[in-house]
């Protein structure tokens, strides 16, 4: 049975997600957290969509098992292929592509620029429902092949900064001086993770980060429902990873997470 003090599960392929499980402690401190990283799998992105389906749903059982009261799909890849899997849960699920779509069609711009994986930009599902929910916005949307990963290695490792940085101005520089676009949805929860990295490369550029509306979106269902943690002091955020344990812990830590507890799963081999 769902409870106020029912956590909410964030799910992602990877580290990405902490960048959702961050902005729900900053702007939901009380809620209790659960975090599903399927790092042994990394990245999605290279993933066919039958295969991303089928581990999907084996954190999708994770978290049904467990009673969250609301899942958030941190993972923009996954997102992109939420209408087939939406309806396998008990409870809400928010998908961080929806977020991000929302987030633009508040924005006075008309130029989008959208980086994300390949799998995504392949897919489209950015400019799509940019479109449905925003028709008088201009979407030019990149995929980045490797981002995510040299995201995942580097995080938080101040010799990692320079890799990163060579890989974002191969994939933004022509978004930025060729298109000129107004903002760019960081379309990849790896990417807020190095928001300061695209800061310094282009500092005039406002970022969209969607899980900021994912916060939002997620916190007036929880009022309406009356689910609202109302418990006093910092929530629970207990990670489970198919990849490293100790890798995931150091990694929380450095992008300043409060962790509760980091544990390992057993990965689901395709």
């Amino acid at each position: 049975m769902v409870t106020k003090t029912s956590p909410i599960g964030v799910i992602d392929s990877g580290i990405g997600g902490f960048s959702v499980a961050l902005k729900m402690q900053q702007m939901l401190p009380h809620e209790n957290l659960l975090y599903f990283g399927d790092g042994g799998n990394m990245p999605y992105g290279n993933h066919t969509a039958d295969e991303i389906l089928t581990m999907t749903r084996y954190m999708l059982r994770f978290m049904e098992e467990r009673g969250v009261k609301a899942l958030l799909v941190a993972c923009n890849t996954i997102s992109c292929l939420i209408d087939r899997y939406r309806d396998d849960m008990s409870c809400p699920v928010l998908s961080v592509v929806e977020a991000g779509a929302d987030a633009v069609s508040q924005m006075a711009v008309h130029k989008v620029g959208v980086i994300s994986t390949c799998f995504t930009h392949s897919t489209r599902c950015y400019p799509d429902l940019i479109g449905k929910k925003a028709p008088d916005k201009e979407v030019v949307s990149h995929g980045c092949p490797d981002l995510a990963k040299l995201v995942e290695a580097n995080v938080g490792d101040p010799k990692g900064q320079e890799v990163i940085e060579e890989d974002l101005k191969k994939n933004m520089d022509e978004l930025v001086h060729k298109h000129k676009i107004d903002c760019c949805v960081l379309g990849c929860t790896h990417y807020p993770l190095v928001s300061e990295n695209i800061n310094h490369l282009y500092p005039e550029l406002p970022l969209v980060d969607p899980a900021v509306q994912m916060a939002k979106t997620i916190g007036a269902y929880m009022e309406e429902k009356g689910l609202v943690n109302d418990q006093p002091g910092q929530g629970t955020l207990d990670i489970y990873t198919t990849a490293s344990v100790e890798e995931y812990r150091e990694k929380a830590a450095k992008v300043g997470l409060k962790v509760t507890s980091v544990q390992d799963y057993p990965i689901f081999k395709l």
